[in-house]
């Protein structure tokens, strides 16, 4: 279970009160985060652990670096993985399925938003 409590107090601007530091949410993002960003970084982050949770049980690799830039438009996010270690098709496919399998916040998108994910592998 999850939980927070959001307050309100002038017009497009709230602050959570949950786990952790609170949320300070804006209307635009001119302003700062908004709640569609916030799904953007839950989104990114959430695939981003279950890389890592993918390389410590599949590859026995705890520690790796990992960067995931998300966009969203259009009832479309696309992800680009950063990943230093080369990897071939058939681990990319590996490692995609894990993350629709697993990614709990790609779970809760409507059927009609797409995602799509992209390597580029050999950085940093």
């Amino acid at each position: 279970m999850y939980q927070t409590e959001i307050s309100g107090d002038y017009l497009y601007h709230t602050t959570s009160k949950g786990y952790g530091s609170s949320v300070e949410l804006f209307g635009v993002t001119e302003d700062g985060e908004t709640p569609m960003s916030l799904l953007n970084i839950a989104l990114a982050s959430c695939v981003t652990m279950c890389l890592q949770s993918y390389f410590n049980l599949y590859h026995k690799i705890s520690e790796m670096p990992v960067k995931v830039n998300a966009i969203y438009d259009n009832r479309a996010f696309q992800l680009t993985i950063r990943l230093q270690k080369e990897i071939d098709k058939d681990e990319k496919e590996k490692i995609v399925a894990f993350v629709k399998r697993k990614c709990r916040v790609s779970q809760l998108l409507a059927d009609d938003v797409s995602l799509m994910i992209n390597f580029v592998t050999n950085v940093y």
